[in-house]
């Protein structure tokens, strides 16, 4: 585990943050899996300027799945800050495909919001850049398989649209309140 960037309260990057087994374990379970999970669109359930101009992402929540379980606890307790005041935490995977992502938010709703991205391999020809902007820094997080963002809220964030017409960008995002 390696903190790779921070801006100090609101942004952390962390890479290689679970141990290959877990990881592979939660990879394999929805890279393999996919075409089973329950994946439906975003549309109808966000707020219509999130995918104004861009494919919907697909995503499902996962309750009580016992990696995902584990991962929020390692979320919440991580090597580089606790986050101690979240008492909420829901689970979602977000699957990405060609042209799909998300546009410029704050996610006001929530103290905090993590993705822990899954994809092995990634291309930067293939787009789905994480993106930021803060009055403290401002840039991009390539995805990156088995390392987590955590980002407190408010910071203006978005997912660049996913170029790849044959590798899907997929997550688990937990967002915590």
């Amino acid at each position: 585990m390696k903190l790779f960037y921070t801006i100090p309260g609101k942004i952390w990057w962390i890479t290689n943050f679970l141990d290959q087994k877990m990881y592979k374990g939660i990879h394999d379970a929805v890279i393999k899996e996919r075409n089973k999970i329950n994946l439906s669109t975003s549309k109808g359930l966000w707020n219509d300027l999130l995918i104004e101009n861009i494919v919907p992402p697909l995503r499902t929540e996962v309750s009580k799945y016992l990696p995902f379980e584990q991962l929020k606890i390692l979320v919440k307790h991580n090597a580089f800050f606790q986050i101690k005041d979240a008492k909420e935490l829901s689970t979602t995977i977000h699957y990405m495909e060609k042209n799909s992502g998300i546009n410029w938010h704050d996610d006001d709703k929530w103290k905090y919001g993590a993705t822990y991205y899954l994809n092995r391999r990634w291309s930067k020809q293939w787009g789905g850049e994480f993106m930021f902007t803060h009055k403290d820094g401002h840039g991009w997080i390539p995805p990156v398989g088995n390392s987590l963002v955590i980002v407190k809220a408010p910071i203006e964030h978005k997912v660049n649209p996913v170029l790849s017409p044959i590798m899907p960008r997929m997550t688990v995002q937990i967002f915590m309140r």
